[in-house]
């Protein structure tokens, strides 16, 4: 049996929408004037944004019921596109929760289980109503100590400046910031050849430090070589941590998650609602049809 906001979700489509409705995000994309183009992991797999062994570190944070933010300078540089992409990661039992940017009631603080539900934020800053910023960000964040994940992104161009950014601007605790597990920072290239390229240029677990926020390197991006380096031992560490596991089943387990992304682009797996059936069929999960509100739509 499907779970209960999964079934929530179908019903939601018989009926209009109302600003509590949690399971259906409203101005995912913002405003655009051009309509977003969606993309599967696979596909950002192809494009070569990250590699695979990125893409299966933030999946198995993300099914493990951890958080991620996504920072990177300019518009277009593939956040939300990344995000959305992620989120194929999550588990059918979490419930997603999109928040509501400045009419935001924290309802879901009554109506959902903390270590069921990913909070899932468009954006965090002041552009747009929809997007999430000043007190209300604050309070978010101040939630994920009930034991609650997020997942969001914001315009900084390396992950000092969005940690800055996050306890200077915003003022969110260090406390509560250091309770996200992922920072990865994106950049936007132009390849010289009238194209361009949109880069994982580093990916950081987030830890308390002598009240401040640790910043400890998962992953970097050569830009000479256009190649992902990998922390070994950092990456273990965290896995270890989230999944409450040993170093070794983590580190085979990553090493099976990576070989699988990669035999999905082999296969030229990589329409989204095929990755999507890929991802859940391998953690034994069986997909309704197509729901409305995910943010494909």
């Amino acid at each position: 049996m499907e779970p209960q906001h999964v079934q929530r979700r179908f019903a939601i489509a018989e009926r209009p929408l109302s600003a509590r409705d949690y399971d259906v995000p409203m101005g995912w994309w913002g405003w655009s004037w051009e309509p977003p183009v969606p993309m599967s992991i696979t596909q950002l797999l192809e494009a070569g944004n990250m590699d695979a062994r990125t893409a299966a570190l933030c999946g198995m944070t993300i099914a493990a019921h951890g958080s991620i933010l996504i920072a990177a300078e300019h518009p277009h540089s593939g956040k939300t596109t990344t995000l959305t992409a992620l989120l194929d990661f999550v588990p059918l039992a979490t419930r997603r929760v999109f928040i509501r940017g400045w009419a935001e009631t924290f309802d879901y603080l009554t109506q959902t289980p903390p270590h069921q539900t990913i909070l899932l934020a468009n954006e965090l800053s002041s552009h747009l109503p929809v997007y999430l910023w000043g007190p209300k960000a604050v309070r978010v964040f101040a939630t994920l100590a009930d034991g609650y994940a997020l997942g969001s992104t914001l315009h900084a161009d390396s992950a000092d400046e969005a940690v800055a950014q996050l306890t200077g601007e915003l003022g969110v605790p260090a406390a509560d910031l250091a309770r996200v597990d992922l920072l990865m920072v994106m950049r936007i290239y132009g390849t010289g050849r009238g194209g361009y390229a949109r880069r994982v240029v580093s990916l950081h677990r987030l830890m308390p430090s002598d009240g401040g926020v640790a910043l400890v390197p998962l992953v970097e991006h050569d830009i000479e070589r256009d190649r992902h380096s990998h922390d070994d031992a950092a990456e273990l560490a965290l896995l270890r941590a989230r999944r409450r596991g040993d170093a070794g089943a983590a580190g085979a387990e990553l090493a099976r998650r990576t070989e699988l992304l990669a035999d999905l682009v082999r296969r030229g797996v990589t329409t989204i609602a095929d990755v999507r059936a890929s991802l859940a069929a391998d953690r034994g999960e069986r997909l309704p049809t197509q729901i409305r509100g995910d943010p494909v739509e």
